[in-house]
């Protein structure tokens, strides 16, 4: 077929006639001729060349974004039905406020929040496409992606900013279904394909031994199939108070399930929702026992010389500094749980941030040195500085809150 690659096409098709006539068989040479000339003419019409021999390519490093806006950088939030987009509304919120506007209305550091798909579809956008240089994801997807090499050596792409706060997942069932294991056999939504629920839905499910069908649809839909009594179950993970629960009542049909915590679970935490956080579904002085998985803030790990790794620098920065504002009583009461030094283990986390909280810590303590940012988990002991007395007092007594809440 070389041979007959440089010819014009007619002279092709008469050069593959020859080829093929010299095939041995036993139907007419000419006709088989013909048709084996006419075939191979048109796989190579249609086929590019050396098809099955060249491997595939490897993959372009990310490009960054046309320089339209330089200060400008893109954070994915998940899908519209999540919990997350409020939260990165926030982010861009507070961070335009307070800044100097220049002639034409432009921003020194403007954060744009983007409309996603959620768990692994938004870890690929920061991978891939030139305006996303950020996305809030959870810590166990991040570990599986890793260890599967589904998307590549993560480590080496992508590094974090801060853990933030945990996603409960929300099992809401028809009416009539008092504990998962009524579940067995039934239909059950875990979400959108590479969802941010799929993964930690499945996992848990096939741990407690229930199985169920699983069906793959957007909560929208998944609640007016449920309505319509064709699925038994739906699950959300979100933050909460979710938005997309909230709205929700006992009177509608629906109830919030159980979900036992699996021992030696690793990758959830214990967690519970209450009659506070949704006063339509649990009654007052109920809670449903549940788990959840923490999050963290992620980037596209951008050379260290470029505009782009520059303006992230920028963005820690302004965040980080100004991290008591998201605590004020009026923001997501969910900002309260963010601890900024927590560590993920085993990731790396982006040089400025890292700078700036040993820069801090060091504030804190009173000397001028800098020091090494304490490798702990421990959530809230690590605060920004500047607070005044009583915010400060504040913040201490809802951590005393907490941990007592946790020992119920």
């Amino acid at each position: 077929m070389k041979a007959c690659a440089t010819v014009s096409l007619h002279q092709r098709f008469r050069c593959h006639e020859q080829e093929a006539s010299m095939v041995p068989g036993s139907v007419s040479p000419v006709w088989a001729g013909g048709l084996a000339a006419a075939l191979l003419l048109l796989a190579e019409l249609i086929l590019p060349p050396a098809i099955a021999q060249t491997p595939s390519p490897t993959p372009p490093v990310k490009q960054a974004a046309p320089a339209r806006d330089p200060n400008t950088i893109g954070i994915v939030a998940g899908s519209p039905e999540g919990g997350t987009l409020p939260l990165v509304n926030e982010i861009a919120r507070v961070l335009a406020g307070g800044q100097e506007i220049g002639p034409k209305g432009e921003l020194a550091l403007r954060v744009l929040p983007m409309v996603g798909r959620g768990g692994v579809h938004d870890i690929q956008d920061v991978l891939a496409l030139p305006g996303v240089d950020m996305t809030i994801t959870q810590e166990h997807l991040l570990t599986h992606l890793q260890e599967s090499k589904e998307l590549g050596d993560l480590k080496s792409k992508l590094v974090y900013i801060t853990k933030l706060f945990n996603e409960e997942l929300h099992l809401i069932a028809q009416e009539h279904v008092r504990q998962i294991s009524d579940l067995a056999g039934k239909p059950v939504n875990f979400g959108d394909y590479g969802g941010s629920a799929e993964g930690i839905a499945r996992d848990l499910f096939r741990t407690l031994g229930v199985e169920v069908s699983e069906v793959h649809l957007g909560l929208n839909e998944a609640i007016e199939e449920m309505r319509q009594g064709r699925i038994a179950a739906t699950a959300v993970l979100a933050s909460k108070p979710a938005a997309v629960v909230e709205h929700l009542t006992r009177g509608s049909g629906f109830r919030l399930v159980q979900v036992p915590y699996p021992a030696g679970a690793t990758l959830y935490l214990p967690a519970a929702l209450h009659h506070e956080d949704y006063p339509g579904l649990i009654p007052a002085g109920e809670r449903v026992e549940t788990v959840a998985a923490g999050t963290v803030l992620i980037a596209y790990n951008w050379p260290e010389k470029s505009g782009r790794h520059q303006l992230l620098g920028n963005f820690v920065d302004a965040f980080f500094s100004r991290f008591p504002e998201f605590q004020a009583a009026r923001r997501h009461p969910r900002w309260q749980e963010v601890n900024l030094a927590a560590v993920l283990p085993d990731w790396r986390r982006f040089k400025p941030a890292e700078r700036w909280l040993q820069t801090s810590q060091a504030r804190q303590a009173g000397t001028g040195s800098t020091g090494s940012v304490p490798r702990s988990d421990t959530p809230g002991r690590m605060v920004p500085g500047g607070r005044d007395p009583e915010t400060e007092r504040l913040f201490e007594e809802f951590l005393e809150w907490r941990e007592q809440r946790g020992k119920r």
